[in-house]
């Protein structure tokens, strides 16, 4: 791979991230019986210990071969389109969004795998309670959409790849 410093930045990137999404879980699940909330129940942002057998929302609760197995699959495919993207594109809002999606579907993917579960914590109003991981996810969508949306459709077309006289055929 040409640009490999690069590279090697979002590699070191991924492991804090990952390693951050780690201590945050480890931290809350030491210190706090599932259920748990501090400062209490009814503040409006808490760190509210809960688990979670399903994915957003607890769907397909109770189905952890069947998360963990489209877990497996969906990282290897991001992490596909990391590389192949990296090698193509190279932008740093494509590939920062990629390495954050990573970076969530794999701490998730390491809860599912070691307990059965994700540890979430984050609660804010009613808003189903979240963690590190999946803030990573999110914010690496809404990058993703942003080059989808603004980088990548405003790019010039290569030379000679011009559609003439708007004919697709």
């Amino acid at each position: 791979m040409k640009n490999k410093p690069v590279f090697i930045i979002y590699l070191i990137v991924f492991a804090g991230l990952l390693w951050f999404d780690r201590f945050t879980k480890n931290l809350v699940s030491a210190n706090m019986q599932p259920g748990e909330a501090i400062p209490a129940q009814d503040a409006f942002v808490a760190i509210r210990y809960t688990v979670n057998t399903g994915v957003s929302f607890s769907l397909f609760s109770g189905h952890p071969g069947i998360l963990i197995a489209l877990q497996s699959v969906l990282f290897i495919a991001i992490a596909v389109a990391f590389v192949i993207t990296y090698r193509r594109l190279r932008h740093p809002v494509l590939q920062t969004g990629l390495v954050w999606i990573v970076t969530g579907g794999a701490g998730n993917l390491i809860d599912r795998i070691m307990y059965g579960h994700v540890i979430d914590f984050i609660s804010v109003g009613s808003f189903p309670v979240w963690n590190f991981a999946d803030m990573c996810i999110v914010g690496g969508c809404i990058l993703l959409g942003i080059f989808i949306l603004f980088i990548y459709s405003k790019r010039p077309e290569p030379e000679g790849k011009a559609v003439k006289d708007g004919n697709t055929r």
